[in-house]
């Protein structure tokens, strides 16, 4: 399974999410038997993830938003500095947090400009610094995301005791830190590939 989790987090969804059912069927499995546990764990990820990706494209289609993962991801972040915390962004912040070099995020945030997600603002106090802002375009997404997180993440934890929520976030965890190895090896295999091709 090839794909990361963080491609698969980043979804926008409407405003108006209906409420789940009660009555969804969980599918027993002795999880004592090795084989079956770590069958229903893929099946459930395969599942969950074609779900997330034709999520993904209706939504996209529907409310006319053309962003790719990372794009959302940028406005994800720019969002949670300029309006949950009321601070402010530039370009070298975002590079640091998007662990990219300022080069990159500069021509990450120019897309979003020319897409009229995101503006440049003169700082206030220092004429010589640009700020980043959301332009309103940009709120409306940022916002319907955070609704789709916030839905989320009350279902998953739903009825869980402390004990359960820890040992979800340690799974959960412990996925995330797979699928970072694994690109990071496949990052350094490329990039070795293409030293020893110009030898």
């Amino acid at each position: 399974m090839s794909k990361s989790i963080g491609r698969h987090a980043q979804v926008v969804m409407p405003a108006s999410i209906p409420e789940s059912a009660d009555s969804t069927e969980e599918k027993h499995v002795d999880v004592s038997d090795e084989a079956a546990f770590i069958a229903e764990i893929s099946r459930l990820l395969s599942r969950t993830y074609d779900v997330i990706d034709s999520l993904e494209d209706i939504v996209r289609k529907s409310h006319g938003i053309d962003l790719t993962v990372s794009e959302l991801n940028t406005i994800e972040i720019v969002g949670h500095t300029v309006l949950h915390d009321k601070g402010e962004m530039s370009v070298s912040q975002l590079a640091d947090c998007l662990h990219v070099t300022a080069p990159s995020a500069t021509a990450a945030v120019n897309r979003l400009v020319r897409k009229g997600y995101l503006a440049k603002q003169r700082n206030r106090e220092d004429a010589r610094r640009i700020n980043i802002v959301l332009t309103r375009a940009g709120e409306r997404v940022f916002r319907l995301h955070a609704i789709f997180n916030r839905r989320m993440e009350e279902e998953v934890s739903r009825g869980l005791t402390p004990d359960e929520r820890t040992m979800l976030l340690k799974g959960i965890a412990r996925l995330e830190h797979f699928y970072t190895t694994v690109q990071q090896a496949e990052e350094e295999r490329l990039k070795t590939s293409k030293y020893e091709g110009k030898r």
